[in-house]
């Protein structure tokens, strides 16, 4: 029976919103149509979100800081450093477009914060549901397409004999992206197992212990089979952290991060098994070679990961102070238009003003010690896998990895913040009340809808300034 109290957690909604998206975009088969869906299902319950923050309110939410001046002060240089930027570069509309998200985004965290502090063990409980359900869709749709002899995450039609057609189910546009969302949601397995050894959870706990056991093996299995190289990277230092804090704690937490660890690796045996009576490990047998590939540098048209980088700092090298906004399409064929690396990316964004303030913003999910970290069991992992993972690939383009960061990260803000060295005098402007952040997320709104509304920006398809030939940069735009 659901306690009523958590009826009103506005999280449970907006996960319960995405997983519809996500859902719905299967039966999608354009590409572009089904990354308009994925957008509107990034964009939706996130204006949800907003809504719900324009409820009656306490007169704390108009005066008392909703977080430190720290975080302020990073929001505020980074959309000013970037918008100066963005109209300095390119694609000008395209990047007010991706300034309008940055501050719809960044300005809810700390307004979600209070849903986090009061509905935390629902909120965690309904992320694993959530979590399996996502990934148990992606692996059910690559063993079925596999199974007929078809191309997983790939496009294809057919003709019936009534000459209508039909195409096979995918959820994700390529195997890259949809190894950002285990990524993400393969820790919602460790709070969960955290509240069964604390038996907070009474109620069915052998359905919960079986939630805990194939939430690892779903996202394994989609990261084996899907060739993830960079996601696997991501998952191993990310257990390795897990174990480090069991060497470093006692108790119940020792228990708990060294049973996370077996619990992943004995995810990964069993994912590589299968994948190796599946397609003969490809993913294993040809790990050293594809990540060869990707550190060669070679000509400007392969897009490997050194080539990529090189360009892209290269061309933030124009304005390193502030920018250029975000990479139009590169006038090469075959070109990729994202640096691939989350580092390089805000640098040709943002220049190194604007990526210093990002830092200041990253700082406030980011626990203070060893203690604070194992204290917040989807803390580590999750920011573990997060550094690894965006230093080869990019979650903060996609949409549907933007969805569920938007739910995670406030979980990271809810430590108490009593105790921490008084920040200095001059912050105290940048220590905005909650009403505050509500008005910034409400300007990135009307940044998008600018974006939209222009000739050059954004539109309801990918801007012709973001097209080569036939090939798009389906970023968040």
């Amino acid at each position: 029976m659901i306690d009523r109290r958590n009826l009103g957690n506005p999280l449970r909604w907006y996960l319960a919103a995405v997983l519809l998206g996500i859902a719905l975009s299967i039966l999608q088969g354009g590409v572009l149509q089904k990354f308009q869906i994925h957008r509107l299902t990034e964009l939706l319950p996130a204006l949800g979100l907003l809504a719900w923050c324009y409820r009656p309110q306490p007169p704390d939410f108009f005066r008392e800081s909703a977080i430190s001046g720290w975080y302020g002060l990073g929001l505020v240089g980074f959309a000013l450093t970037a918008l100066v930027g963005g109209f300095l570069g390119p694609v000008p509309w395209i990047s007010v477009g991706f300034l309008g998200l940055a501050l719809l985004i960044f300005a809810l965290l700390p307004l979600l914060r209070p849903a986090w502090q009061r509905h935390g063990p629902d909120t965690l409980r309904i992320l694993a549901l959530f979590s399996l359900a996502v990934l148990g869709m992606d692996v059910g749709l690559w063993l079925v397409v596999k199974a007929n002899g078809q191309v997983p995450y790939a496009l294809r039609f057919g003709v019936m004999a009534d000459g209508s057609t039909w195409h096979v189910p995918y959820l994700h546009l390529n195997a890259r992206w949809a190894n950002q969302l285990p990524v993400l949601l393969i820790w919602s397995f460790v709070p969960l197992l955290q509240q069964l050894q604390s038996w907070e959870i009474r109620r069915l706990r052998p359905f919960w212990w079986g939630m805990c056991a194939a939430i690892p093996l779903m996202g394994m299995a989609q990261i084996v089979l899907s060739n993830g190289d960079g996601a696997f990277a991501a998952v191993a230092v990310a257990t390795a952290l897990m174990l480090l804090l069991g060497l470093r704690c006692a108790g119940e937490q020792r228990r708990l991060w060294w049973t996370a660890a077996a619990a992943i690796l004995a995810a990964t045996l069993l994912a590589a098994m299968a994948a190796w009576a599946l397609d003969g490990s490809r993913f294993v047998g040809g790990l050293v070679e594809r990540n060869v590939r990707e550190i060669q540098q070679g000509s400007d048209t392969e897009g490997m990961r050194l080539t990529l980088w090189i360009q892209n700092l290269r061309a933030a090298l124009v304005a390193p102070v502030w920018g250029r906004g975000i990479r139009a399409m590169p006038p090469v064929e075959g070109a990729m238009c994202s640096p691939h690396n989350l580092w390089v990316g805000l640098l040709h964004w943002s220049g190194v003003l604007g990526t210093g303030c990002a830092l200041l913003l990253a700082r406030a999910f980011v626990p203070r010690g060893w203690r604070e970290l194992a204290a917040l069991p989807l803390a580590a992992p999750l920011l573990g896998a997060l550094f690894v993972y965006q230093l080869v690939d990019d979650i903060w383009l996609r949409p549907l990895a933007l969805a569920v960061l938007l739910v995670v990260l406030p979980g990271l803000l809810t430590a108490d913040e009593s105790d921490s060295p008084r920040q200095p005098g001059w912050l105290d402007g940048f220590a905005f009340p909650a009403v505050t952040y509500r008005l910034l997320a409400l300007i990135g709104v009307l940044l998008i809808s600018v974006s939209v509304i222009m000739p050059e920006g954004v539109g309801f398809g990918p801007s012709p300034l973001v097209m080569q030939g036939r090939n798009a940069c389906l970023l968040f735009f």
